[in-house]
């Protein structure tokens, strides 16, 4: 269960420094309506992910002995 509470972490990592580099480039590249937009999806986004990853984690928790009653 550890490797997949790691994996579903690093992913989570992972996508969270994406996002951040592409609302960065947004940043620099945008004016300041579309900055907005690209802040507000990279949220939605992020939001969605964890959602998702949450449903993985619980899903894989669900098949391990510790989680079972």
């Amino acid at each position: 269960m550890w490797a997949v509470t790691g994996w579903a972490v690093a992913t989570w990592l992972k996508l969270t420094v994406l996002l951040a580099l592409g609302v960065g480039a947004a940043w620099l590249w945008l004016d300041s309506g579309w900055f907005s937009v690209a802040c507000i999806g990279a949220a939605l986004a992020e939001l969605w992910a964890l959602r998702q990853l949450g449903r993985e984690w619980a899903y894989e928790a669900r098949s391990s002995w510790w989680w079972s009653p």
